[in-house]
């Protein structure tokens, strides 16, 4: 490919000639060349010796070749300028040769049997199609900072918000992807929410309670600092997804109530940001769709202090507060 770098190990040395299946990762990468190293170690030291771990990088222009190079003898790697984290996702699966997928991205890590684990999973369940487990949250030391909260498989609860999936603890099938179609590279922000439902309408996806990964989350990651660019991309994916044929009728009666869930998040962001006009546009939305989300978003009360902030400001609102706490106090010593 012109313009590219690319470099393949000369020998695929930690392959075992057991009848084990191939796990292929992916990296995307792009200018992380500060974590990259740490996680290449994650993949490299796994109990698992089956792996094809795969760096699609985008063109990285500090230090990340060098480490890349340093590894030449363990991963295939590529570095040529792409179209964002979803094109180089599935720029690399469809460079692998492995059963089983999953990608991790450059900052994130594995814990040391997450492969093992995985293969064991779809070894002793061959009816499921995609499997994920726990997922620890990490800084940008690598020191634990709390719990990816994770639930069990739900598409109901995951078309209507919030995603409890962890991405980097998912593996999925070859012929999962082969069969619902590789990553959307329309979408940026929200691609892996995408993708789970459309594996969850068509096969068996499973939460496994064991920790397989550490997300690292810093201010420089999208999920920190670009949090109000997914719920942009949520319109998009359950546009999609509604006007897909051959819906389940449950399925289809979820409309409103998912519709609901990236409006009521674009009405806290937007709230949070002062913008009382597209705040309220985006609460009178999410009350239409799903009156139910009023409970979320702690009833009436709520209301009446969001619409005494609209009108008169903060400082009213405060102060109305203030004074109520004062009455409350008078209550209690009476």
């Amino acid at each position: 490919m012109a313009g590219a770098i690319t470099h393949e190990p000369r020998a695929m040395s930690r392959l075992s000639d057991a009848p084990l299946p191939l796990v292929s990762v992916v990296t995307p990468s792009y200018n992380k060349g500060r974590f990259i190293e740490e996680t290449i170690l994650s993949v490299r030291n796994q109990t698992y010796p089956r792996i094809e771990h795969i760096v699609v990088d985008g063109g990285s222009t500090d230090g990340t070749l060098d480490i890349l190079r340093k590894y030449g003898e363990s991963i295939v790697w590529i570095s040529e300028p792409d179209q964002g984290q979803s094109d180089a996702i599935n720029k690399g699966w469809k460079m692998s040769k492995g059963d089983i997928l999953a990608y991790l991205n450059a900052d994130d890590t594995y814990t040391p049997m997450a492969v093992e684990t995985a293969v064991k999973f779809f070894t002793e369940h061959p009816d499921a199609g995609m499997m994920y487990g726990e997922c620890n949250i990490i800084d940008e030391r690598g020191e634990l900072a709390g719990r990816v909260e994770t639930k069990d498989f739900d598409l109901s609860e995951i078309l209507c918000g919030p995603n409890t999936v962890p991405q980097p603890s998912v593996f999925l099938r070859r012929a999962v992807l082969d069969e619902v179609g590789y990553i959307d590279t329309g979408l940026h922000m929200a691609m892996d929410l995408d993708l789970w439902i459309r594996v969850g309408l068509r096969f068996r996806v499973e939460h496994v309670p064991a920790v397989l990964a550490n997300y690292r989350r810093y201010s420089e990651t999208k999920t920190v600092g670009e949090t109000h660019r997914f719920w942009p991309e949520y319109f998009v994916i359950l546009d999609k997804t509604f006007r897909s044929g051959g819906l389940p009728g449950e399925v289809r009666a979820l409309k409103g109530r998912a519709f609901s869930f990236p409006h009521m998040m674009l009405f806290h962001h937007y709230r949070s940001e002062g913008d009382r006009p597209r705040a309220l546009y985006h609460l009178s939305r999410t009350l239409c769709l799903h009156p139910q989300r009023l409970r979320e978003l702690n009833g009436w009360k709520f209301l009446v202090g969001f619409f005494i902030e609209f009108f008169f400001g903060k400082s009213t609102l405060a102060a109305a507060s203030r004074f109520k706490r004062r009455l409350q106090a008078d209550r209690s010593r009476r």
